[in-house]
């Protein structure tokens, strides 16, 4: 594409590179419109000489035709797209879910040629149906055809860039331990936040047990509820688990599951334990789950509820943003004013 002044006698068939106003103020001429003879004579009876215009080569694509392009190439399962106009694509969602950003392979499309941009939320991030997940945006009027190439190239050696897991409605069980005398103060603290983070991503809290702090209770009710078929179980109590060797680790391990991983790099929530009985996600939630502030727990559950299976360095990863908003009343918060 070629781009600069021109005189008028050279315009016509040019795309305007800015707005024309009229003399009155009114909007004649818009950006990207392309000149006829009429349009370069009315210019020139304003007392314009020149006028800075892109040209389009023979090997350019519109900047529209291209954003469609990139768009498309980046969309898989999920993804829907649309091409407005003004060098712009719309990625949105077709379903609520969890979005998968190939992020290596973004950073490679938006470096590909720097008049191609891809703007996305962020990975893992859980979405509502026709919402917004990316947008792709063509900087100058037109791009040549071989950046465009060299991104559906990219993207056919890696897979889609930008997809959506939707999320499942499952069936959840929550197993609370404590003794006996602190059983209704327990209960309260963790049942409403649990069932609303649940309902909010289409899922039901339908089991609520109450055991003693013992691993052979934990163990029991474990085993009760993947007998019922849980999509995930989540294991509270009057102590936030602090090693692998505490009563909830250790109640997964005798019901026959294993802990996958404790400890995550993510604040409020670093003391959150990952465990699998046959396949189904048991969650050991750190006491930040209490809050409806954002937390560890709507970083991992919404991801366990698509069925995905997450591992250890799953969560090992999360460091990077991991450092969220305190929770106001945490028995011990982050810094005291001195």
């Amino acid at each position: 594409m070629k781009f600069g002044s021109v005189p008028l006698s050279q315009a016509a068939g040019k795309l305007l590179a800015h707005n024309v106003p009229a003399l009155d103020g009114r909007k004649l001429f818009t950006k990207s419109h392309q000149l006829t003879p009429d349009d370069v004579e009315t210019l020139r009876a304003m007392g314009l000489t020149s006028v800075v215009v892109a040209e389009l080569e023979a090997d350019d694509l519109s900047e529209n035709e291209a954003a469609r392009r990139v768009g498309v190439a980046l969309a898989g399962s999920g993804v829907r797209v649309v091409a407005p106009g003004v060098g712009r694509a719309n990625l949105s969602a077709e379903v609520r879910g969890v979005l998968n950003i190939d992020v290596s392979t973004l950073h490679r499309v938006n470096q590909v040629d720097e008049g191609i941009t891809v703007a996305t939320l962020r990975r893992c991030s859980v979405v509502q149906a026709r919402q917004l997940l990316a947008l792709v945006k063509i900087i100058p009027f037109a791009m040549p055809q071989r950046q465009l190439e060299a991104v559906e190239a990219i993207i056919a050696e890696t897979g889609k860039v930008i997809t959506l897991t939707p999320l499942e409605a499952q069936s959840i069980a929550l197993i609370v331990s404590g003794p006996d005398h602190m059983r209704d103060k327990l209960l309260a603290e963790f049942t409403d936040p649990v069932r609303t983070r649940m309902e909010t991503l289409g899922s039901q809290l339908e089991a609520i047990t109450y055991v003693p702090h013992q691993p052979s209770a934990i163990a029991a009710a474990i085993q009760a509820q993947h007998a019922a078929k849980r999509g995930l179980i989540i294991l509270a109590g009057i102590s936030a688990i602090i090693d692998r060797g505490d009563v909830a680790p250790t109640g997964l391990v005798q019901a026959g599951g294993e802990v996958e991983h404790f400890g995550a790099p993510v604040d409020p929530g670093s003391l959150l334990m990952l465990g699998y009985l046959h396949g189904m996600p048991v969650l050991g939630a750190p006491g930040c789950i209490k809050s409806l502030k954002v937390n560890i727990i709507d970083w991992i559950v919404p991801r366990l509820l698509t069925g995905e299976h997450l591992t250890g360095r799953d969560i090992m990863l999360m460091g990077h943003g991991g450092l969220l908003d305190d929770i106001e009343d945490r028995p011990m918060p982050r810094h005291r004013e001195e």
